[in-house]
């Protein structure tokens, strides 16, 4: 009868520390056994970041992901990175392994709009926070997802056309480079562009090819583009600097002069872009910044504190010619 008194009164003093215990394993964990994100303790050394990248074919991407990476690593986040190797197919089933891999967040860069939709739907699903960059894709800001945090591709194109505008006096044949079909940035920058040249009757677009954002593939349209219509245009207007420089290395091959003979205009800012403005071969770029890091991860933060998040973040770019690119070359990725 003591022995039975004695485990009693064990067990009596236990349960207040036993209850403890239970409440806080079961506050670790959601419905689906995935960590939960939201730490009110603003605690963020257990939290796992995924990041669904499109390539890592271009100076743009692999200035975005080691910007993200970077940034992780400072802030002490835990990473884990994807490459969708340009295949919207793969980039899908990416975000299912981030979801599977129990993350707290993730972070996704789409290659195209509409067939990125299952992806924001699986995350939706699983309860996973998504922050999508650079592109847009197929949901509702602030409600399917979490936000989006990019620049404004609309205005790209319509800033790119006004300096075009005032540089050939409203008059000039137009060849258009567009970058890789259903993708926002060729969409919004093709109207945005369209929106201004239509309102001169002296600009015109005799042609417009797909080159997929890529150097070598900008130079390849380029040449195909020569061959086709021969000499007879007066600007080219790439959708980014890639193609645009791919571009260039065409027409300097058949002996026609980037920057007298035919002027060249493109979106990105990147520093091979600028060094081209210097050297008269570009006439202009409009920045689209592929750094994001900092303002991910400080979205990532108000979101762990409960803090508002805008469902739409745009950045704010500048336009560089030859009157600027000297001054932020260092600055360029």
């Amino acid at each position: 009868m003591q022995y039975i008194n004695r485990r009693a009164i064990v067990i009596f003093l236990l349960l207040p520390l036993l209850l403890f215990l239970s409440i806080a394993i079961s506050s670790c964990t959601n419905e689906n056994g995935a960590s939960e994100s939201k730490r009110t303790d603003g605690s963020k050394e257990s939290l796992l970041i995924g990041f669904s990248q499109v390539n890592h074919a271009n100076p743009w991407r692999i200035a975005e992901t080691n910007d993200i990476k970077k940034e992780a690593q400072r802030r002490g986040y835990k990473l884990i990175l994807t490459d969708a190797e340009s295949s919207s197919v793969k980039q899908v089933e990416d975000v299912d392994y981030l979801i599977s891999q129990k993350v707290d967040y993730i972070v996704l860069a789409p290659i195209e709009y509409e067939p990125l939709r299952p992806a924001i739907l699986s995350a939706m699903r699983a309860g996973v926070p998504l922050i999508l960059i650079d592109r847009m894709a197929d949901g509702i800001p602030g409600e399917e997802f979490l936000t989006f945090i990019g620049s404004d591709f609309f205005e790209e194109g319509v800033r790119i056309a006004q300096w075009l505008v005032v540089k050939l006096h409203g008059k000039a044949r137009i060849v258009e480079l567009r970058g890789r079909a259903g993708s926002s940035p060729a969409t919004d920058r093709a109207l945005g562009f369209r929106s201004v040249i239509n309102n001169y009757p002296d600009m015109e677009i005799v042609i417009s090819r797909w080159a997929n954002f890529e150097r070598l593939e900008g130079q390849k349209v380029m040449e195909d583009i020569i061959l086709s219509i021969g000499r007879d245009f007066d600007a080219v207007y790439a959708h980014n600097d890639e193609m645009a420089i791919g571009a260039i290395q065409a027409l300097k091959a058949v002996g026609m002069r980037p920057g007298e003979d035919v002027i060249l205009v493109s979106i990105d800012g990147e520093k091979d872009a600028l060094r081209s403005i210097i050297a008269g071969e570009l006439g202009a770029s409009v920045e689209c910044n592929p750094r994001f890091a900092v303002e991910v991860f400080e979205v990532i933060e108000k979101h762990q504190r409960g803090e508002a998040i805008p469902p739409v973040i745009i950045n704010e770019d500048r336009l560089f010619d030859i009157e600027n690119a000297m001054e932020f070359i260092g600055d360029a990725f």
